[in-house]
């Protein structure tokens, strides 16, 4: 199975402050599995993990905006993982107090950052997630967390 996805991690209590301004909260919630279908774009969907709000992508949209990454990431620390397969690369982006810190934007610079024994772009990801927010890709956590869907 391959994804093709953007997590994006934003270290806040507050999930319209992870989210881009353009989107809008709807009152349905689902679980994880229903959060990264296909069937989710063009929306976002966010949920608290603990301390972190998690943003998922479906369309790989957030990292081609830095102007979000920035206001996302002010007076805070945001990590966003592209978690995809071939024929997409990975993207590991690292912002602090709305600063880019850290960024990879193919497969042989991520594995710089987290580097990992099976080397593909959703175990390099998943990878850099897990030890840059101690939220694991598919872990209990992730799983467990209720999403909100926001729409344009």
């Amino acid at each position: 199975m391959s994804w093709n996805l953007e997590v994006v991690a934003v270290r806040t209590d507050h999930p319209d402050d992870a989210v881009p301004d353009v989107f809008v909260p709807e009152e349905a919630s689902m679980c994880f599995e229903d959060a990264t279908s296909v069937s989710r774009a063009p929306g976002l969907c966010a949920a608290q993990v603990g301390e972190w709000v998690l943003v998922i992508d479906v369309d790989c949209r957030l990292s081609g905006h830095a102007g979000y990454l920035a206001e996302a990431s002010e007076s805070t620390e945001l990590h966003l993982v592209r978690i995809a397969g071939s024929p997409y690369d990975p993207v590991i982006l690292h912002y602090r107090d709305g600063r880019p810190i850290v960024a990879a934007h193919d497969l042989a610079a991520c594995l710089e950052i987290a580097p990992c024994d099976y080397e593909d772009g959703e175990t390099v990801a998943m990878t850099y997630l897990r030890e840059s927010t101690g939220v694991s890709f598919g872990g209990d956590e992730m799983f467990d967390a209720k999403y909100t869907l926001y729409l344009p």
